[in-house]
C-alpha cells in the first residue's frame, strides 16, 4: 500500500500544479487585451496627438480605448464601483451609461445595444471607441498603416495654415497628423501593427511629402488640399517573394532621390533623428525622447 501511495502522490501533485497553472493563465488572459498589436495604437484627436493613460487595443475586431481618454473630447467621466457603471456626459448634458461586461448601454436613459461590451483591464475602464465617440457626434477612423486612431468632431477642419508654417517641424507634425488616404489597396504587410520599428523620411525643407516605413513596406505620401494621399507603396527587405523596391501599389514618383534628407526613426525602443548637412552632404544624427507620438518630428539643426 505504501508503494502505491508513493506512485500516486507525485502524479497527483503534478496534476494539481498543472491545474493551478491553467487557472492562473486563464485568469491573466481575462485581464489582457485579446489581440494587442506589435506596438501601441496612438490616438489623434482633432489633429493633435494625445497621451493616453492606457494604450488602446483591438478585441474581436473592435478598438477599445480608455474611457479617461474621452476627456480630450470635452466629455466628463465618472465611475461607480458598486454598480461597475461608467457614466459619460457631454457639454450638452447628454449622458451615456456603460455597465462593465454588458452589451446594453443607456443614452439619456434609453437602452442602446453595443457591438462590444465595456471591460476593466488592469484597472482601466476600456470602452468601444467607435460606438461611444459616434454616440456623441464624433467620427472615428483607425488607420492601420501607422496604427493611429483618429477621432474628430463634426466641426473639425484641418489647420492648413500649420501645413504651410515657416516652422518646419510644426509643418511636418501637421502633415503626419492627417490620416493617410488611398486610391489603391494597401498590402497587409503595410500595417504597422506587425512591426514595432518605423521611420519618417522627408526631403530638405519640405513638409508636403514624406515616406513612411514600417521595416517591411514603405509608403510615399503627398499632402494636397489639406489631405494626405498615398501615391506609391513599395516593398523593402524582409517581404518574402518581393525584391527590394518592388511596387506594391500606386506609381513611383520622380522625386524619390530627394526623400532621404531628414530621417526620424524609432528602433529598438529609442528615437534618433538623422539629417544631411549642407556643407559636405554627410549625415549627422542625434537621439531624443518623446512624450507622445507627434514628438517624433524634431527640429533639424541649421
Amino acid at each position: 500500500m505504501m508503494n502505491l501511495y508513493k506512485r500516486i502522490l507525485p502524479a497527483c501533485l503534478l496534476l494539481l500544479l498543472l491545474l493551478q497553472s491553467f487557472t492562473s493563465a486563464a485568469s491573466a488572459a481575462s485581464l489582457a487585451p485579446a489581440a494587442a498589436p506589435a506596438r501601441p495604437i496612438n490616438v489623434n484627436i482633432n489633429g493633435t496627438f494625445i497621451v493616453t493613460d492606457s494604450s488602446p487595443f483591438i478585441e474581436s475586431g473592435r478598438i477599445k480605448i480608455s474611457v479617461r481618454t474621452l476627456a480630450s473630447l470635452g466629455l466628463t467621466y465618472s465611475w461607480d464601483t458598486a454598480t461597475r457603471t461608467a457614466t459619460i456626459t457631454n457639454p450638452a448634458k447628454d449622458t451615456f451609461r456603460l455597465i462593465q461586461g454588458q452589451l446594453t448601454a443607456y443614452k439619456n436613459g434609453q437602452p442602446v445595444q453595443l457591438d462590444s461590451e465595456a471591460g476593466n483591464y488592469n484597472g482601466r475602464m476600456m470602452v468601444p471607441a467607435r460606438f461611444v465617440s459616434e454616440a456623441f457626434g464624433y467620427s472615428v477612423y483607425y488607420e492601420r498603416t501607422r496604427s493611429i486612431l483618429f477621432i474628430t468632431s463634426k466641426d473639425y477642419v484641418p489647420d492648413t495654415a500649420a501645413l504651410l508654417s515657416s516652422d518646419l517641424a510644426a509643418a511636418r507634425l501637421a502633415a503626419i497628423s492627417l490620416p493617410i488616404q488611398y486610391n489603391f489597396t494597401p498590402v497587409p504587410a503595410a500595417e504597422s501593427g506587425q512591426s514595432r520599428n518605423y521611420t519618417y523620411r522627408f526631403a530638405a525643407n519640405d513638409a508636403t511629402r514624406y515616406v513612411y516605413e514600417n521595416a517591411l513596406v514603405s509608403t510615399v505620401v503627398e499632402i494636397k488640399d489639406g489631405a494626405a494621399h498615398a501615391v506609391w507603396q513599395y516593398g523593402t527587405n524582409g517581404i518574402p517573394g518581393y525584391d527590394l523596391y518592388t511596387t506594391l501599389g500606386g506609381q513611383q514618383p520622380g522625386y524619390m532621390a530627394e526623400m532621404s534628407h531628414d530621417h526620424f526613426r524609432y528602433f529598438g525602443g529609442g528615437y534618433r533623428a538623422s539629417y544631411q548637412t549642407a556643407a559636405d552632404g554627410s549625415y549627422q544624427s542625434f537621439p531624443y525622447f518623446t512624450r507622445n507620438y507627434g514628438e517624433i518630428i524634431q527640429p533639424i539643426p541649421e
